[in-house]
């Protein structure tokens, strides 16, 4: 039985040899590429050091626009490449690629920009923009997907006020660099990811209470769903962009709109977390919501009717989902509440205005989750995608008297007309007193007159 045990464990390790060597073989060239800087070689003459490499088995699809990692590479200069099969040719452009330099529990990915360097046929390079080799042994790059930019001939828009900015391609390949001996080594094995298969990005307005300006929270969000089924949703992360936005309208001389710089965001989200927001003003709500939430709990939570009273008055507000997110928000399963900023309209002499932050280009990175007792954390393959500028709710505000509020109003229009009519209280005395004595001096001159017409009978 122990001999057995042994052939066998051999014969698993010769198995396990034989993949890494194909794989080896067939990925990547031993010899590290050399350049100067920011002059490189062409992708085609990088590809042929690798005697396995063979142009033909990348052919012209014209109507395929997709796009394939062939291998990626590092440079002595510390840069990373990705090498790309992209069948219709330069009719599409990779656009950022999103890498883990981690892998299984402690996976965490970035979306980095691609440089076109090269390209001929359907064979294509990129340098990784913003990244620099790590100074590590053995070193991975775990790539969940690659992205292309939009092409309106080509691709299918998001509806209801969403823009799909860049399409995704699934890579699932991990890749380890290091060194045997001395002598360099790389290899890659497929990795286990999950599609996003249909998603809605918007944004919920809370406002501040009452202050000298209108102010607010947009509170933003991704509903999504995936081809895979989760029980509980653990953790996610989420990549964004934000961008400064400023309007004005001026008197006499318009509109006009200031955008500033895109800058990159992360959101880090665990089932655990909270968001809690008071806007600070008078009469403000305290708004509470969980970051990852069901479509039902968000949907629940969104349909808001808070009653504040005060001493003399009370203010309802009301809040609600409209009909058209209502409908994009139908049959989605999860919603990722995973950044907040600041939204001021303002007004002055002949001139109206707004700032606000642009949240745009949104893609799930990672989800971590639950199904049937077993817990992943995978990659994810998901477009970018942008929301409405206008949030998913209506809001609306009622002001009205309390009874205490009523009985304060009445004593003090009472104590108005008072003062407003006090000159004229002589007069309407007068004339009061007029109508009250008048019964009773007509009385008086009919007993007169009688009086009167009796003592002239008796005379």
């Amino acid at each position: 039985m122990r001999n057995k045990a042994v052939k066998f464990l051999i014969r698993i390790l010769v198995i396990a040899l034989s993949v890494c060597v194909v794989n080896f073989t067939a990925q990547t060239p031993l010899t590290p590429i050399v350049y100067a800087d920011e002059v490189y070689t062409e992708a085609i003459d990088d590809l042929k050091k690798d005697k396995s490499f063979n142009e033909n088995n990348y052919p012209e699809v014209k109507t395929d626009y997709s796009i394939r990692v062939i291998q990626i590479a590092e440079s002595v200069n510390k840069e990373l490449f990705v090498y790309t099969y992209q069948p219709s040719g330069n009719k599409i452009r990779a656009s950022s690629i999103n890498i883990s330099t981690t892998i299984n529990d402690e996976i965490s990915y970035y979306n980095y920009k691609l440089k076109l360097i090269s390209g001929q046929g359907t064979i294509y390079k990129y340098k990784v923009k913003g990244f620099s080799v790590l100074n590590e042994n053995t070193r991975y790059y775990c790539i969940s997907s690659l992205f292309r930019y939009f092409n309106n001939d080509i691709d299918e828009q998001a509806p209801d006020g969403n823009t799909i900015t860049e399409v995704s391609y699934a890579i699932n390949k991990e890749y380890c660099f290091g060194s045997i001996n001395g002598k360099p080594y790389v290899n890659c094995v497929d990795v286990e990811t999950i599609v996003v298969t249909d998603k809605f990005v918007g944004f919920v307005r809370y406002m501040d209470g009452f202050k000298f300006y209108v102010g607010a929270c947009d509170s933003h969000f991704v509903a999504f769903n995936t081809d895979k089924p989760i029980d509980k949703l653990l953790e996610a992360d989420v990549y964004y962009t934000t961008q400064s936005y400023s309007s004005a309208w001026v008197m006499f001389v318009g509109t006009r709109e200031e955008f500033g710089e895109k800058s990159d965001a992360y959101a880090y989200l665990k089932y655990t977390d909270k968001v809690e927001h008071n806007g600070g003003g008078l009469f403000a709500g305290t708004y509470v919501w969980d970051r990852i939430q069901t479509v039902e709990d968000f949907i629940v939570s969104e349909d808001r009717e808070d009653i504040y009273h005060g001493a003399i008055i009370d203010v309802k507000y009301s809040s609600k989902l409209t009909d058209a997110a209502m409908q994009e928000l139908q049959g989605k399963r999860w919603v990722l509440r995973f950044a907040e900023t600041d939204y001021t309209f303002w007004t002055g002499d002949g001139a109206y205005g707004t700032f606000a932050t642009l949240v745009g280009d949104v893609t799930i990175l990672r989800l971590k989750f639950e199904t049937d007792g077993i817990t992943y954390n995978l990659g994810v393959i998901d477009n970018k995608q942008s929301g409405s500028t206008d949030p998913v709710n209506e809001t609306d505000v009622e002001i009205s008297l309390n009874n205490k509020g009523k009985s304060i109003f009445g004593l003090i229009l009472l104590g108005i007309l008072v003062v407003i009519f006090a000159p004229l209280l002589p007069y309407v005395f007068k004339t009061v007193l007029w109508f009250v004595t008048l019964p009773f001096e007509i009385l008086a001159g009919i007993i007169k007159l009688v009086k009167k017409r009796k003592r002239d009978e008796d005379d």
